[in-house]
């Protein structure tokens, strides 16, 4: 075997040793992140209409920069010239006043040369019309800040999905464990007689209803899973992951703060205020289409006709014809179209006013909603904390009462359940803790990378 062949070997095994590795280690939200926006087709699309923005802004400023033609014209052409009262001077023959004459040129060929420049001096629906293309590309820009926020919203959301679907699956096998514990314990006490037939059955019922829980979570695992593998690219292993959270350091300005932000911060308000302008800018670009319009122009031509007249070959060559001045435009009438066009603007202003209205409403809601469970989240961990370990003292209590004959078989059972019941409801309300915090940061136009980063650290 030839030494190239043995480096390609070794290359690729070492790439499949290093994929494995990669795989068997946890990856954690950052790089889920930085991944997600290279495939998020939202995300890409953000990008896309950002970059189509910025040649928007440059249409804006082209509409104010001089334009400039070249006509060429080429074909068949006839020209009749009458004049009386001529006067002109002709060499050898001197100068005639008052002279009558026709000239003629039939059925002629003639080119045509003109290059001419405009520039506009004062234009209003221009002028409307370049503010609306910045408006439209300062909307875009905003829509690229709305979907870099959602992604880290998707992002977080859909790898603590993940870790809820793997701590609902351990405490399903940590359940079924216990619920098989029990059945034997009574299965034993059955063979002795100090067990019913009933217990049994109840043991066995409790058993099989959590097996099928456990299958479900499993497949829902599996689904969380391939969900967050969409914006990863590749599976994702997080199932050693727990979260961390310190009490102590669980802070939160007061609502008013917050509010104030989103009124002033948050990004979707802006893009709408923005297209709220855009759309002024439309009913004025209407409403300007019957103001005068003035331009500079100039203007250079050149015509060469060829053909024949009434005594012969003829032609007529006219060079450095130019026109330099200002040209005034006033239109009369449009037919109704300039008016219906501008009252359907309006309506449409009015229709984005009540969005913005709306849009303001329904965030502020969430807004005061996500601060309120955040503002009760270090009660509320508590609480569960608390709850958890009075479920473990209940179980113990329980089991030695079981065994002792003061306590039945379905408050074994009740006291298992709730623990567990317990330890998630505790889990489900951390990943809420962090989610929200992420919510409100997105709601008060503070989201970025450093935040998702800071969420991260809880995750270890």
């Amino acid at each position: 075997m030839d030494i190239f062949k043995i480096k390609t070997i070794a290359a690729a095994v070492i790439t499949v040793f290093a994929v494995s590795s990669n795989f068997a280690m946890a990856t954690n939200l950052i790089e889920v992140w930085r991944e997600a926006q290279n495939r998020d087709p939202e995300f890409i699309a953000s990008r896309y209409e950002q970059m189509a923005g910025e040649k928007r802004r440059d249409q804006g400023t082209a509409l104010w920069l001089p334009s400039v033609n070249l006509n060429a014209l080429t074909g068949s052409m006839s020209l009749n010239t009458s004049m009386t009262g001529a006067q002109f001077y002709a060499p050898g023959m001197g100068t005639f006043n008052g002279a009558n004459f026709n000239t003629s040129i039939n059925n002629g060929f003639v080119n045509r040369y003109t290059v001419g420049a405009t520039q506009s001096v004062y234009n209003r629906e221009r002028l409307a019309q370049s503010r609306q293309l910045n408006y439209s590309a300062d909307a875009s820009d905003l829509g690229a800040q709305v979907a870099n926020q959602n992604l880290i919203l998707l992002v977080a959301e859909r790898y603590l999905d993940v870790l809820s679907a793997e701590e609902a699956v351990r405490l399903m096998n940590k359940q079924v464990l216990a619920i098989e514990n029990t059945r034997q314990q009574i299965e034993k006490r059955f063979k002795l007689g100090d067990a019913s037939q009933t217990d049994m059955q109840e043991a066995n019922e409790r058993l099989d209803t959590i097996k099928v829980r456990s299958l479900d979570a499993k497949n829902n695992l599996a689904v969380k899973k391939l969900a967050l593998q969409d914006l990863f690219g590749a599976p994702v292993n997080i199932d050693k992951l727990k979260i961390h959270i310190n009490l102590e350091q669980m802070k939160l300005p007061t609502l008013e703060t917050y509010v104030g932000k989103l009124k002033s911060q948050n990004i979707q308000l802006q893009m709408l205020s923005v297209q709220e302008k855009a759309a002024k800018e439309e009913a004025a670009k209407y409403e300007a289409i019957a103001a005068p319009k003035l331009d500079a122009i100039a203007q250079s031509s050149k015509d060469n006709l060829n053909g024949s007249g009434n005594f012969g070959p003829a032609s007529n060559t006219i060079t450095n014809n130019y026109l330099v001045g200002l040209q005034l435009s006033i239109p009369l009438y449009t037919g109704g179209y300039r008016t219906a066009k501008h009252e359907e603007s309006l309506l449409l202003l009015e229709k984005t006013k009540a969005e913005y209205s709306k849009s303001e409403q329904n965030l502020e809601r969430t807004l005061r909603s996500v601060w309120q469970s955040l503002y009760t989240a270090k009660e509320k961990l508590t609480a569960l904390a608390s709850a958890q370990k009075t479920g473990e003292a209940r179980l113990t209590s329980t089991r030695a009462g079981y065994a002792n004959g003061s306590r039945t078989t379905m408050e074994l059972l009740g006291a298992e359940n709730d623990l567990i019941s317990n330890e998630y409801a505790l889990y489900m309300e951390k990943v809420n803790y962090l989610l929200n915090r992420l919510r409100l940061a997105a709601l008060s136009g503070e989201i970025s990378e450093q935040e998702l980063t800071q969420i991260n650290a809880y995750l270890n």
